[in-house]
């Protein structure tokens, strides 16, 4: 059996280089850049708490595995608590069927934190939390998703999954785009316009930290940011150019009162996914709307995000699909109270919340 330890500032040459054998297919574009990130994120960030380590797993003198912990901190009805969120389970490919990956979990899960917190495991993922006690939240598993472009979104679907009718579908682009162009003229109450009386500026973490209070409308489990921690969170989740150019967005009243905001990446011809929404009472469903106007000004054909259980009424109203998806978002904690929260849907868990932000796997 492996021998469990923290993960120590000196192990990331190693945990690097682990990397590159469990993900041969996402190389960084250099060993020095993926040690940078990878120290980064475990010695570097905001929330360092030294006793929410990482842990490796060593077999003969060298690292066989590693779960990283990044904590963070929550507020759980008016109280502060730690939070640790689990991030890059890798075990070594030759120890694959081992009880490595069991090992790490199992320690990690049994930290002094509060709750344990992940939104990017997969199903063997899953399948070993609940063994170690953990769930899998309904509510927080589902995601929906607003076509913006629905010939043209139906059609990358089959380009994605349907590579031998390539040529075929190739040919239809020009017809999905006719179909969309004839869709807003005959249906326009279909299609996401701004509503009249709101505008909108540049949203700035100052602006959120003012404001939070103002959005979380009673929400029994909420993230707590500071000025340091959110400018630091929002920089890095805008180098994850994978999905696009990160859009951060304040919507406002007429008399200039912030009724909430949002954030995405902005992706032209392809999915746009959505970070994180924020409204006051009774006003989702206008900043709802002025994403998707926004998406569509940039020319995206749908919009993606998570699902908020407290909107899915407006989310349903506005024509958004909701299916189950991976990856899978994942709980644990020893206070029946927390985990209740979650289950009724009562958590603001939005995808800066988890590691859903991070970028071990490139940009």
């Amino acid at each position: 059996m492996a021998t469990l330890r923290p993960l120590a500032e000196n192990d990331i040459p190693a945990v690097a280089a682990l990397f590159g054998r469990v993900y041969p297919q996402h190389r960084w574009a250099s060993q020095a850049a993926c040690e940078s990130y990878f120290r980064e994120m475990l010695f570097d960030n905001p929330w360092r708490d030294l006793q929410l380590p990482s842990w490796v797993a060593e077999e003969n003198g060298r690292i066989a595995g590693i779960q990283a912990v990044i904590p963070r901190r929550m507020q759980f009805c008016g109280r502060s608590i730690r939070v640790a969120v689990n991030c890059q389970l890798m075990v070594d490919p030759d120890k694959r069927h081992s009880l490595i990956a069991l090992q790490l979990a199992k320690a990690c899960l049994s930290g002094p934190q509060d709750l344990t917190l992940t939104d990017g495991a997969n199903d063997l993922s899953r399948r070993m939390w609940i063994v170690l006690g953990g769930t899998a939240p309904p509510l927080y598993n589902l995601h929906w998703i607003r076509p913006l472009r629905p010939a043209r979104y139906m059609l990358s679907l089959l380009e994605d999954r349907a590579a031998f009718i390539l040529p075929l579908t190739l040919a239809a682009r020009p017809l999905s785009v006719l179909a969309d162009t004839l869709a807003a003229r005959l249906r326009p109450d279909w299609f996401p316009r701004e509503q009249a009386g709101l505008t909108e500026d540049a949203l700035d973490p100052a602006t959120m930290l003012e404001h939070l209070p103002d959005v979380m409308n009673g929400s029994l489990l909420q993230p707590a940011y500071d000025t340091r921690s959110l400018m630091w969170l929002l920089n890095q989740a805008a180098l994850k150019i994978r999905h696009g150019t990160l859009r951060a967005r304040a919507v406002r009243s007429g008399k200039l009162r912030l009724i909430g905001w949002y954030l995405y990446y902005v992706r032209a011809g392809g999915i746009s996914e959505v970070v994180q929404i924020a409204a006051r009472k009774g006003s989702f469903e206008q900043v709802f709307q002025h994403l998707l106007a926004d998406a569509w000004r940039h020319g995206a054909l749908a919009v993606r995000g998570r699902l908020d259980p407290g909107h899915a009424a407006e989310l349903s109203d506005r024509c958004c699909w909701l299916r189950r998806e991976s990856p899978c978002t994942l709980v644990h904690s020893r206070f029946a109270d927390v985990l209740a929260a979650i289950h009724q849907g009562g958590a603001f868990l939005s995808r800066l919340e988890g590691e859903w932000w991070l970028r071990f796997q490139g940009g």
